[in-house]
């Protein structure tokens, strides 16, 4: 007999970070992934009761109503998470929640909160006193380390807004090597290892490695790599000036920590991460205590399918495509019943329900921000956030063709900015032609 003795809160205020979150935020933040990443645990059992709280009256959120009833999740009406940015009322209201369903319910044995909040550790101690597993969910820079602490077990998820960071981060060229914050080691680096102005990528790999030896070799260094690590930014600063230009994407990784885990693989040195975010460079053979050994990657190939949905889902325009029967399925419809003067969580909906539930809440949304993104809406009032705004499909776009034709100019453009050629057979595979 299946044991439904699991429950999980999902503090929304603290997955937007606040009431002013970006639409990069609102546009990547998926609920079925993190309910995946819950699942994976052993701790749980069969999940007896969901609750997100919100202000769901907040138009901006309608985005996400789909998605919560898709996955069974009660919506806890929370008024104070608002533009005034009233502080702790979902909080409070968790807390009530989740100490009356301790009482009430007996057979509810673990507790999962997803939120990084300090707030927590208070009920995460009361819920053990009467005998509750507590597992925390929520992002690695965003994490109380005493909540974090007190918790049984904890699952970390992606931030939306550090992968933009990254992102942006990774495409970053540092050219004045006098510029201010420049670290000291790099100072020395840098006389000592020349700049190249090679592309190739075997040679942009060759000076890389050049550099990590630099800092193996250098005195300071080499301390430094045994006691505590060097911090990955130092090494991404020295990095970008020694290779102007660097695009880690065009070697087939789209974050730079990865493109240093592929680089570390068979030397002396890793990446590792010390909770909750700091991520350091260091000799295997003196990791610092309590820090996570990130694992080696292998070569990847530039031109993939991988490679692109990386670069089309990260930074704007976002490109996150689904799969071919889903994009025209949901083309088909737009094509057919083009959306007027509505909200993009009401858009949404109406796609949906029309086409049966055959595709689920989340993947409208990522395809309906793609087709933003290719400018297929006219967006009302200009200057706000897309949810803000009330959408109208154009009234030149009639066939799929088109919607295909319109998003392959607009994926390819993107992919464009990063790398110098975009292989058609691998864009085929994720645009293919209309049959």
């Amino acid at each position: 007999m299946l044991k439904f003795n699991t429950v999980i809160f999902y503090d929304i205020e603290n997955l937007l970070k606040g009431y002013s979150f970006s639409q990069q935020m609102i546009a990547n933040l998926s609920l079925e992934d993190i309910l995946a990443s819950i699942r994976k645990t052993e701790k749980l059992g069969q999940i007896a009761v969901q609750r997100a709280y919100a202000n769901w009256s907040d138009s901006r959120l309608s985005i996400m109503r789909g998605e919560i009833n898709e996955l069974g999740i009660d919506p806890i009406q929370v008024f104070g998470f608002s533009r005034e940015q009233k502080k702790n009322a979902a909080d409070i209201q968790l807390a009530i929640d989740a100490i009356d369903l301790a009482h009430v319910r007996p057979s509810l044995e673990v507790f999962v909160i997803v939120s990084g909040d300090g707030g927590f550790a208070a009920l995460a101690k009361k819920l053990h006193e009467y005998g509750k597993t507590v597992i925390g969910c929520a992002y690695r820079n965003a994490t109380n380390k005493t909540f974090q602490a007190v918790c049984d077990d904890f699952v970390w998820i992606t931030d939306p807004d550090e992968e933009e960071h990254q992102y942006k981060a990774s495409l970053q060229t540092l050219t004045n090597k006098h510029s201010d914050g420049f670290d000291p080691r790099n100072s020395r680096l840098i006389n000592k290892v020349q700049q190249t102005t090679s592309a190739a990528p075997e040679d942009v790999i060759a000076k890389t490695k050049e550099i990590l030896n630099w800092y193996t070799s250098d005195r300071i260094c080499q301390l430094d790599l045994t006691r505590s690590g060097i911090h990955l930014s130092v090494i991404q600063q020295a990095i970008s000036y020694i290779i102007p230009g660097l695009r880690p994407i065009q070697l087939g990784f789209a974050k730079f920590i990865e493109y240093m885990q592929y680089i570390c693989q068979d030397s002396q040195l890793c990446i590792a991460r010390i909770p909750p975010s700091q991520v350091i460079l260091v000799l295997r053979s003196s990791v610092p205590k309590g820090c996570e050994i990130l694992p080696d990657l292998s070569a990847r190939e530039i031109h993939s399918v991988e490679t692109y949905r990386s670069i089309l889902g990260a930074g704007s325009p976002i490109y996150r495509l689904p799969s071919p029967e889903a994009l025209y399925l949901i083309s088909n419809w737009i094509v057919r019943n083009p959306v007027r003067q509505v909200d993009l969580g009401t858009a949404i909906e109406e796609i949906v329900t029309a086409l049966n539930e055959e595709v689920s809440s989340e993947i409208v949304k990522f395809t309906l921000f793609s087709f933003i993104s290719a400018e297929m809406f006219h967006r009302e009032p200009e200057g706000v956030q897309v949810s803000e705004q009330k959408l109208s499909f154009r009234d030149d776009i009639k066939s799929v063709e088109t919607v295909i034709h319109i998003l392959r100019t607009g994926v390819m453009q993107k992919i464009k900015t990063v790398l110098p050629d975009v292989n058609y057979e691998v864009l085929r595979q994720i645009l293919p032609d209309p049959s």
